[in-house]
């Protein structure tokens, strides 16, 4: 893997976060915070999206070799802009770390070391596109619920984010 298709699929990443936090800031609060029933697991939609943010946040900081500070909670938010405003800065450091990446370090795994002096873990290319990944599946559950308050998010597609970034 290279970096710059990771550099891509991030931004892509934040792309799409941002067309559903844009979504949600057209909902009511009691919209944002209501039990979903069936539960897609997350509870509420801002569950969902405080899950997907924390994954973000936790898999940075492993990558980074840091301890994450906190675990990030639905409460901690009380609406879509204060989760947008989390979010933000999330974004600005998965690009300080970006910046900080080469090909070679993202092809190279992390982890525990094993005695023999070998790392264990994943690549970190594949840790990354994980994140990504975990990013679409979220989303879409909350664009289901988006669309179900009359509020669609609109397409989350990689290629109409090609189509309107096409500097990538």
């Amino acid at each position: 893997m290279n970096k710059s298709d990771i550099v891509t699929l991030v931004h892509f990443n934040f792309w799409a976060n941002a067309r559903i936090l844009s979504a949600c800031e057209r909902i009511s609060a009691g919209d944002f915070t209501r039990q979903q029933i069936p539960d897609p697991g997350w509870g509420s939609l801002r569950g969902i999206l405080v899950h997907t943010l924390d994954t973000e946040y936790g898999w940075r900081c492993v990558l980074q070799a840091q301890a994450a500070q906190e675990i990030l909670e639905a409460d901690d938010f009380d609406d879509a802009a204060a989760l947008k405003s989390r979010w933000e800065a999330e974004r600005a450091a998965w690009m300080d770390y970006l910046d900080q990446l080469s090909d070679e370090r993202l092809n190279r795994m992390y982890g525990d070391q094993h005695p023999a002096g070998l790392l264990n873990g994943p690549m970190v290319w594949q840790t990354i596109l994980h994140v990504v990944a975990h990013g679409i599946q979220h989303r879409s559950e909350a664009a289901a619920i988006l669309t179900g308050c009359g509020q669609p998010p609109g397409e989350l597609d990689f290629d109409l984010f090609l189509q309107e970034n096409p500097g990538f």
